[in-house]
C-alpha cells in the first residue's frame, strides 16, 4: 500500500536554531521541476477538496482533471460553482493577489496538516481548513493539539503572501499587529460555533478560548506563515522577532511559531495551482 503524498519533504524545511526563542521553518527555495509540479498538484486537490468535501462535485472535478470528459448541463455548472469560489473561472477577470493569498493558506493548510507532532512534544488534535475563500472575514488558522501532560492547547495564525519588495519581516511584523489587534475577534468566530457539538476537553477549550487568549494562558499561542519567492527567504531568526515583540507573555517553547515557504517565482507556483483547478472545468 502506497503512502499518501506529502508535502514536507518537498520543501526541505529548515528548523530555527535550538536556542531561538522563536519556533520557526523557513524552506521551499529548491521547489523545482517535477517536485514543483508535484507540490501544485497536491495544493490544487486539497483547494477543491476544501470546496467541495464529500459532494461527488470533487469526483467529478478530478476525473475531468486526470483527462476524462467534461461535464454538461448542471452537473457542469455545479463544477464550476466551486471552482470560481476564489478562483474565478477561465475568461473572467482574476484578481492574482487573491490567488496568491490562498495558496499560501494552502501552504500553510498542508503542512500544519503532515506536522503530527511538534518539537516541543505537542501532538495534533484538530487543525481547522482553511476557508474556501480568501476574502471571507476572520481568522486564518486555528490549530489544536495535545500537549505532554494531555492538556489541551490552541495556536491561532495569521497567514499572508509576501510580494513587496521589502523584506518579508515586514509582512511578518503587519501579520502579527494583525493579530495582536484582532485575534479575539477571529477567536470568537472561530471558537464559538464549535462549542455546539464539541464536549468534553476539546469542547471546553473552545468555550474558554478567548478567555485564555486576553489571560495570554500557557494554553495559547500564536504564529504566522507567509509565501513568497525564493530570493525573499529569511537570513536570519531576527526576520521573526516581531511575533514575540507582540506577543511578549508567550514564553514557553512552541508558543511562538514562524513558517516562511519561499518557492522559486512564487506568483508563477501559485498562477500553476489555479491552473489545475482550472483543468477540472
Amino acid at each position: 500500500m502506497t503512502s499518501p503524498p506529502r508535502l514536507t519533504p518537498l520543501l526541505a524545511l529548515l528548523e530555527s536554531p535550538a536556542s531561538c526563542p522563536i519556533e520557526y521553518v523557513v524552506g521551499g527555495q529548491t521547489l523545482k521541476g517535477t517536485n514543483r509540479e508535484a507540490a501544485a498538484q497536491l495544493l490544487a486537490d486539497d483547494a477543491m477538496r476544501i470546496r467541495c468535501g464529500n459532494s461527488p462535485v470533487y469526483q467529478r472535478w478530478k476525473a475531468r482533471r486526470d483527462g476524462g470528459p467534461p461535464e454538461t448541463g448542471a452537473r457542469r455548472a455545479a463544477v464550476e460553482a466551486y471552482v470560481s469560489v476564489g478562483f474565478n473561472l477561465p475568461g473572467q477577470p482574476v484578481n492574482d493577489d487573491h490567488v496568491q493569498g490562498h495558496v499560501a493558506e494552502l501552504l500553510w493548510n498542508r503542512l500544519m496538516q503532515e506536522r503530527s507532532v511538534c518539537r516541543d512534544g505537542r501532538q495534533l488534535v484538530r487543525a481547522h481548513s482553511v476557508k474556501p475563500d480568501p476574502l471571507e472575514p476572520g481568522g486564518d488558522g486555528l490549530v489544536i493539539y495535545r500537549d505532554g501532560q494531555g492538556t489541551f492547547v490552541f495556536r491561532l495564525w495569521e497567514i499572508k503572501k509576501h510580494d513587496a519588495k521589502t523584506w518579508v519581516s515586514a509582512t511578518i511584523r503587519r501579520a502579527s499587529q494583525q493579530l495582536l489587534s484582532r485575534g479575539h475577534e477571529y477567536l470568537a468566530k472561530l471558537a464559538g460555533p464549535e462549542t455546539i457539538d464539541e464536549d468534553g476537553p476539546i469542547g471546553e477549550l473552545y468555550a474558554d478560548m478567548v478567555e485564555l487568549w486576553f489571560d495570554r494562558s500557557n494554553r495559547a499561542g500564536v504564529g504566522v506563515s507567509v509565501g513568497t519567492s525564493d530570493h525573499r527567504a529569511p537570513k536570519r531568526p531576527v526576520a521573526f522577532r516581531s511575533i514575540a515583540t507582540a506577543f511578549p507573555e508567550f514564553t514557553s517553547q512552541g508558543q511562538v511559531e514562524g513558517i516562511v515557504v519561499a518557492v522559486p517565482d512564487f506568483p508563477g507556483f501559485a498562477d500553476r495551482v489555479k491552473e489545475i483547478v482550472w483543468s477540472g472545468l
